[in-house]
């Protein structure tokens, strides 16, 4: 249902910070999570874009879903030059929406961590108005509406 609301509603971003809330999680690299968070209960399959900034540096990724789990790949300009990080993604579900966790940010290509990249996590919800809304907060709480495009295949 979200991918086919992805593609055909015009996307919206929303403020969905109070969603977000510190708990202590040992079993990911994560340290950020969303409240009353469990499995989803339908896997994802697609490519979408996602733009959104972190102290007025924006950041592009490539989110690759194959299910409950995949990946995405970030640029964005730091330290006078462009830096690419990949990171795993988890597919969870919550009260507000679905939540994609981040975690393991590593030079891309690599399977090297990067020092200073704080996994990223996203909220995707269809709101009662049929409205879309997307909203991320990274592993150190900076916190951003996101600008999503559904990404098609040519095949």
């Amino acid at each position: 249902l979200l991918v086919a609301r992805l593609g055909l509603f015009g996307i919206k971003s929303a403020d969905a910070r109070n969603a977000l809330v510190q708990t202590p999680d040992v079993s990911q690299s994560s340290s950020y999570a969303i409240a009353q968070l469990v499995d989803a209960n339908s896997p994802i399959y697609g490519s979408w874009q996602l733009k959104y900034s972190v102290d007025g540096v924006v950041h592009t990724s490539v989110l690759v879903m194959n299910g409950y789990s995949g990946v995405m790949r970030t640029r964005y300009f730091s330290s006078n030059k462009k830096q690419v990080v990949d990171q795993k993604i988890r597919l969870k579900s919550s009260p507000r929406g679905l939540v994609f966790l981040g975690y393991n940010p590593v030079y891309a290509g690599t399977s090297t961590r990067h020092p200073t990249y704080a996994a990223d996590n996203f909220l995707f919800a269809i709101e009662d108005d049929g409205s879309f809304t997307a909203f991320t907060c990274d592993d150190r709480r900076q916190c951003s509406p996101v600008d999503v495009e559904e990404m098609i295949s040519q095949s």
